[in-house]
């Protein structure tokens, strides 16, 4: 089971690492928008909707990475005066009440939204009109592999049960 977590978590760290390229790309499209339209006074079309394209996929496929590195919002007050083997619990118990019914119906309904997207070949309704099918693949993507790194997160729970590392 541990080889399971570590692949997981290799997965989602390369992914992470992969995708935060993405905002070098926004940097380039958002100050290239900012040039355009204030120095310039030529606003581009297309440039606002691809930086909110890239935004969003830069935020969906951190999902993963940021459970991996305990980087989503939790409070923190009682939980970290627990012991490990407590803490191991609340982390197992939470996991199956929240995680896996959230996350499952996420990645369900994200399926759903994009296959009825690929079905239209959707787009934008904007003049410059992308296609947003394309954008619409990462959501089910995205919220399968924070279901895999939440598995991850549950063996290493049942780890810290047990008082293993």
């Amino acid at each position: 089971m541990k080889n399971i977590s570590k692949i997981i978590d290799s997965i989602n760290e390369s992914i992470g690492k992969i995708f935060s390229w993405l905002a070098y790309v926004l940097l380039f499209v958002v100050l290239f928008e900012v040039f355009s339209s204030k120095i310039f006074d030529k606003p581009k079309i297309w440039s606002f909707e691809l930086s909110y394209i890239i935004y969003a996929v830069l935020f969906l496929m951190g999902f993963g990475y940021t459970l991996k590195n305990n980087g989503h919002v939790r409070i923190d007050i009682f939980y970290d005066r627990f012991s490990k083997k407590t803490q191991g619990i609340i982390d197992v118990v939470t996991f199956f009440l929240f995680f896996i019914p959230f996350v499952g119906l996420a990645v369900v309904y994200s399926w759903v939204f994009m296959m009825q997207s690929w079905q239209i070949l959707e787009h934008s309704q904007s003049a410059w009109a992308p296609p947003i099918y394309l954008f619409k693949t990462f959501m089910p993507i995205a919220f399968f592999l924070l279901f895999l790194q939440g598995v991850s997160e549950l063996i290493k729970s049942i780890y810290k049960i047990k008082g293993e590392k």
